[in-house]
């Protein structure tokens, strides 16, 4: 039967896992695919991040207030409220289900931006705020969401790579690491190529892979389910 992430029980971290040959390699088949998604969801992240300035810059303006206290304050304050949520997430047996309709959402969610972007910046000028709180304002309609939600991956990554309470620390670093690495990529590829052609279809495509991604992880972990029962 095939060994997927959720079947690890959250009252089991001290169980050691089997050290049979087939079972190390389902192990580290599964390991790599957690670390997979966690790479894709720091992409992500920060390619949203990229991008939100610039889809903010026509209705709000570039100044520093916008960028640095704006848009980085709301993805900074939305990935804490994530990874809260995600340690929360991770401790429930259906996490891997959860997980994926969260991710599927942000993919949705991403999706929508181009088309509620325009609107919801042209309500929020209207009422006639300041570049400084409309940008603020607008920054955590947009944006807090999809960051959130894409954020609660890092510690339920965590929880499913840990077997046993002293692999924990080791794990929490390694998941940071590749998910800031992956970041920083993101941040490179979105800051020097996909922002010259179109955030529209940079938008579209992002959406679509996260929600057919997440769609899969649910899918799967309702499957194993069946199967289980």
């Amino acid at each position: 039967m095939p060994y997927f992430p959720w079947r690890i029980q959250c009252t089991q971290m001290e169980a050691q896992p089997s050290n049979s040959a087939s079972e190390r390699k389902r192990n580290k088949a599964r390991s790599a695919g957690v670390i997979g998604l966690t790479c894709l969801c720091g992409w992500f992240v920060m390619e949203l991040e990229i991008l939100g300035v610039r889809m903010l810059a026509p209705h709000f303006g570039s100044a520093v207030y916008v960028v640095t206290g704006s848009v980085i304050g709301t993805f900074l304050l939305s990935l804490a409220a994530g990874y809260l949520a995600g340690g929360r997430l991770s401790e429930r047996s259906d996490s891997c289900r959860i997980l994926g309709f969260f991710i599927a959402i942000a993919g949705v969610w991403l999706i929508l931006l181009p088309w509620i972007t325009g609107p919801i910046c042209d309500w929020i000028f209207d009422m006639g705020m300041d570049e400084k709180w409309g940008s603020l304002l607008a920054s955590l309609f947009l944006f807090a969401v999809p960051t959130g939600l894409l954020g609660t991956v890092s510690p339920t990554a965590v929880r499913w790579l840990t077997y046993r309470a002293d692999q924990s620390g080791f794990n929490a670093g390694l998941v940071l690491a590749v998910s800031t690495a992956a970041s920083f990529a993101g941040c490179l590829a979105t800051a020097f190529y996909l922002i010259l052609y179109s955030i529209r279809l940079t938008l579209w495509i992002s959406g679509g892979i996260l929600t057919l991604l997440g769609l899969l992880l649910a899918g799967l972990a309702v499957l194993q389910r069946k199967q289980d029962v």
